[in-house]
């Protein structure tokens, strides 16, 4: 008979700030999801349609997503559980699942659709990195060229989302975390690094145009305004990804190092010890994206609304190459493309390795797989981790717009972020240990930011109804 696996021993937690940055990662995950689709196509097309205007919905849209991000986390340190499971023990309406997980499991869908548009921008990088029959190239120089359908871009979607299958099925938490964040950072710096030489250019933007940015305004476009609506739900952190958060917080040991709860004075410490530590790893990733998040929002302002370019459909990769034109001049459009392929690629590696576990864990909750056996659960995230790219795949093989499919998966998220906030809620001061309740300052900003979900997503949506059907 098989012995059982022995249950690893607590490790406290790191008194310092220094010791804190060992242990981050799962934020970073996180912010390596969205720099690819929510940054580099959502905000820069926000920046393009809108200009600097809407500069205070990007900035708030990275912030006011903290403190549910910490909340949800809060609750799987406190209980070894990840948030989907946790979700599911909020009073409701129940069909083998609570209303929440139906809710959740009818938006997903339309939420893993990003992962299709951002495949078909790693098509699109592929195919004029490294043309296999050149039809791609031909097609992006003429007007009324077919850019969606050509080899090129089929072949390269195609090899990338069966490369991104096998790298998952046979790899684990250390080289997707070591993976995606190596091949952010140095695009995000070269971005920022961009922006900063635009200041003195004939693109810089003055002060005034930043106070603009900031004084709460409305663009006059419609179309704008629904861009940023779904800009703001996968910005920072969407809300696939605040409900993924914990997932990568128990990867990454942070409930195990806690040990089982207990009521002795010794786990309490451990267990502030480690929240404490994830806070750091929140907020070093909130600071990473949000200033990413900046920096290309303002390039789509600053040179794509002023030369009337917004990046859209298969000429998505090829218009933003405009934006670092100014700066980069010739050699541009490599800059763009290696960098834009190592953003887009993280997006899609990390955003498929998380939509595996969420599902994994969906199909535990639902009963359709044993969510208590570690083995069942490892499995499942395997054929999981094979079939969800071949997925996306089949999303942008299926002729739709890859920047739509973002956009469309964006509105999805936020729709679904006043729920996630209203389950941080209930799952603070109804289910988390009451010994590591924060105070309350945090409480007080944790209902401001779904105050703000419900508000933001409101007005939204209210505002596009309004622009579509007003009477002409």
């Amino acid at each position: 008979m098989a012995e059982a696996t022995p249950t690893p021993a607590p490790i406290e937690p790191p008194t310092s700030l220094a010791g804190a940055l060992g242990y981050v990662g799962p934020g970073l995950l996180v912010a390596a999801t969205v720099v690819g689709s929510g940054e580099l196509i959502a905000t820069t097309k926000t920046g393009a349609q809108a200009g600097i205007t809407l500069l205070w919905l990007i900035i708030l849209g990275c912030l006011i997503k903290v403190f549910v991000q910490v909340e949800l986390g809060r609750y799987t340190l406190s209980a070894g559980e990840p948030t989907l499971q946790a979700l599911n023990r909020i009073p409701g309406p129940r069909f083998r699942a609570n209303w929440i997980i139906w809710l959740w499991l009818a938006i997903a869908p339309a939420a893993f659709a990003i992962m299709g548009g951002v495949l078909g921008g790693v098509a699109q990088i592929m195919a004029m990195m490294l043309p296999v029959t050149g039809d791609y190239m031909v097609a992006l120089a003429r007007p009324d060229g077919d850019a969606g359908s050509t080899f090129d871009v089929r072949f390269w979607g195609t090899t990338m989302a069966a490369a991104t299958a096998a790298l998952l099925y046979f790899g684990r938490y250390g080289l997707i975390e070591r993976v995606a964040v190596g091949m952010v950072v140095v695009f995000t710096l070269v971005t920022i690094g961009n922006v900063f030489m635009l200041e003195f250019s004939a693109y810089r933007l003055s002060a005034g145009d930043i106070v603009h940015g900031l004084s709460f305004g409305l663009p006059d476009q419609p179309d704008a305004w629904f861009t940023a609506l779904a800009t703001f739900g996968i910005i920072g952190v969407g809300a696939i990804d605040l409900i993924s958060y914990s997932y990568w917080c128990l990867e990454k040991g942070y409930a195990r190092h806690c040990g089982p709860r207990d009521d002795s004075a010794a786990w309490l410490d451990r267990a502030r010890g480690w929240v404490r530590v994830m806070k750091v790893d929140t907020f070093v990733a909130m600071a990473v994206y949000t200033i990413a998040t900046v920096a290309f929002y303002l390039i789509g302002a600053a040179v794509l609304h002023r030369d009337r370019l917004d990046p859209d459909g298969m000429h998505m990769i090829s218009t933003l190459i405009a934006a670092y034109v100014p700066v980069f001049g010739p050699y541009a459009e490599w800059l763009l493309l290696i960098g834009a392929l190592a953003v887009l690629y993280s997006s899609f590696l990390i955003g498929s390795a998380a939509a595996a576990r969420l599902f994994a864990d969906g199909f535990a909750v639902l009963g359709i797989v044993n969510g208590h056996d570690p083995e069942v659960r490892q499995r499942t995230v395997d054929r999981l981790s094979l079939a969800l790219p071949m997925v996306a795949l089949a999303f942008f093989l299926s002729g739709w717009n890859p920047v739509l499919l973002i956009l469309i998966g964006g509105i999805a998220q936020t729709v679904l972020l006043p729920v996630v906030g209203f389950g941080a809620l209930y799952l603070r001061f109804k289910l988390t240990d009451p010994r590591l309740a924060p105070g309350r300052v945090w409480d007080a900003a944790l209902i401001a930011s779904c105050v703000g979900f419900v508000v933001v997503a409101g007005f939204g949506l209210y505002w596009i109804f309004r622009t579509e059907f007003a009477a002409p």
